[in-house]
């Protein structure tokens, strides 16, 4: 474990960490989202000149090289989503036992491993493995990434670590695909996988002499609030110099052959070693489960996924929507329609936070100046008002073949959702379980995930069935009703909070 608070790191050693978890978080979501642009023309094997036009440009689709049908292709996207979710019930357990430094890095070696095999897969259910082994591979830094940021970066500098990391977030699922789509247009979509593999190899072996161990385990009791203050404007960040929390006050010379030495050291943390690695892991693994009794934590799951899906669905059938007549879309220009969803996320990334500190300011000076978390609810307003606003304008303006600006504004209305539902409810339970937010978040990113591959899994049968425009009404209305829970959580959120605490 980390022999001084890696807080007080030199700052070079903390934005390296921050940039290594960053290019991983980037490359996980390009590679596990991107892959939609990979079919496009496939996706109408009937239809014959736009299938020829693809095969004229380079494009070799997966669908013609597999012999793969919709649901066959819609599923390399949504079981990587399912195992994305999943893993985050895996790695954190793992590195509360040996650290976050090893479990990342092996995380690390799983995603790349994985990225390998899909460039060499030669039938579709090797390529579907190959995907399924690196997205859960991916999926530790899902949970990691924050926790690891949480470690290295004092309070006030974390929430602008964390809007570092959401735009690396949203950057590798948003402009990963525009990527996809010129490079698979120009020389095939193997080539994808090898652009990712080379990324994520150089990431990897960066991160090895990047990235430090972040778990502080001290022998002495921790320092308060102030001390730490007191440790952090005495800090010269000019200087290569580390006081220990024992030391305020003292500075240390940063030695860097201890420090390198030390990344090559594996120990495991006083948990595992007072309890037994197994069965300390085991009691870690299942821990978060009960929290799914509580009504706060599963309301968030349920919104977030819903939210989620909708832009899941959205990106597992747009190849379907944008490639026949009138659209004609090609693969660089499908990757491009992806944009719009990212400037979604974008314009209502600064409203987001704000929107929700300042109602909920509002409503505490109301109450007394007696804070309640039920007060970040009510921003929850404006994602019901326009989050599945969005996918109604979308199923609406493709079903009618209209201008692809339309239902483009539309895919971007509803990522915004993206941004204001978690901002809201993951404060939310934070704020209603303190001592339990860390568990009660690594199952918000898992459950959300399971519900957004739920949404998603059906979604070729589901517009077959009902029709573009019908589907999305549905989706939206379902998204209407998951955010619709906010209001007896208002409600009835103390009372509930007071009959879970046996749970906590």
């Amino acid at each position: 474990m980390a022999a001084v608070d890696p807080r007080l790191f030199p700052r070079r050693v903390r934005y390296a960490a921050l940039l290594a978890v960053n290019v991983y978080v980037f490359m996980g979501n390009m590679y596990s989202v991107s892959v939609d642009v990979c079919n496009i023309e496939a996706l109408h094997p009937n239809n014959l000149s736009h299938t020829q036009s693809g095969i004229a440009t380079g494009f070799e689709s997966l669908a013609i090289y597999f012999h793969a049908d919709n649901d066959q292709l819609s599923a390399l996207i949504v079981y990587s989503v399912l195992a994305m979710g999943l893993a985050n019930l895996f790695w954190m357990p793992l590195a509360l036992c040996f650290g976050k430094r090893p479990v990342v890095l092996v995380s690390m070696a799983m995603f790349l491993g994985g990225v390998i095999w899909s460039v060499v897969a030669q039938t579709y259910d090797s390529l579907l493995a190959s995907r399924v082994f690196a997205s859960f591979g991916y999926g530790a830094i899902e949970s990691l990434g924050p926790s690891i940021l949480a470690d290295i970066f004092f309070e006030r500098n974390y929430a602008s670590a964390m809007a570092v990391y959401a735009a690396f977030l949203s950057g590798g699922s948003q402009i990963g695909p525009m990527i996809a789509g010129y490079l698979i247009e120009a020389r095939g979509w193997r080539w994808f996988f090898i652009l990712c593999a080379i990324i994520a190899a150089v990431n990897f072996v960066t991160a090895i002499f990047m990235l430090p161990e972040t778990i502080y385990e001290p022998d002495e009791q921790p320092a308060t609030a102030e001390e730490n203050e007191e440790i952090e404007k005495g800090l010269d960040s000019h200087l290569e110099t580390i006081p220990t929390r024992s030391q305020v006050g003292d500075r240390v010379k940063m030695d860097y052959g201890e420090y390198f030495k030390g990344l090559f050291t594996l120990n495991i943390t006083k948990g595992a070693k007072e309890k037994g690695v197994f069965k300390f892991f085991a009691y870690l693994l299942v821990l978060p489960l009960p929290l799914l009794l509580v009504p706060g934590v599963l309301i968030a799951s349920i919104m977030y996924g819903a939210v989620l899906g909708g832009i899941v669905v959205i990106s597992t059938l747009s190849p379907s929507l944008f490639s026949p007549p009138p659209y004609l879309f090609t693969s660089s220009e499908l990757g491009l329609f992806t944009l719009s969803s990212f400037i979604g996320i974008v314009i209502a990334w600064p409203i987001a936070g704000p929107l929700t500190d300042i109602l909920s300011r509002w409503l505490r000076k109301r109450n007394g100046n007696v804070h309640k978390p039920e007060h970040r609810l009510p921003a929850l307003i404006f994602p019901f008002l326009v989050c599945p606003v969005g996918l109604v304008v979308f199923g609406y303006t493709v079903a009618r073949q209209e201008h692809y600006v339309k239902p483009a504004v539309g895919a971007a209305i509803s990522a915004a959702g993206l941004t204001l539902v978690p901002s809201v409810m993951l404060s939310y339970v934070v704020d209603s379980y303190p001592r339990a937010s860390g568990e009660a978040l690594v199952l918000v990113n898992a459950s959300k995930n399971v519900v957004a591959f739920g949404l998603a899994k059906g979604a070729y049968a589901w517009m077959a069935q009902e029709g573009v425009d019908k589907m999305f009404y549905e989706l939206a209305g379902i998204q209407w009703a998951c955010i619709f829970l906010a209001l007896p959580l208002y409600i009835f959120g103390p009372w509930m909070r007071a009959r879970t605490q046996k749970v906590l």
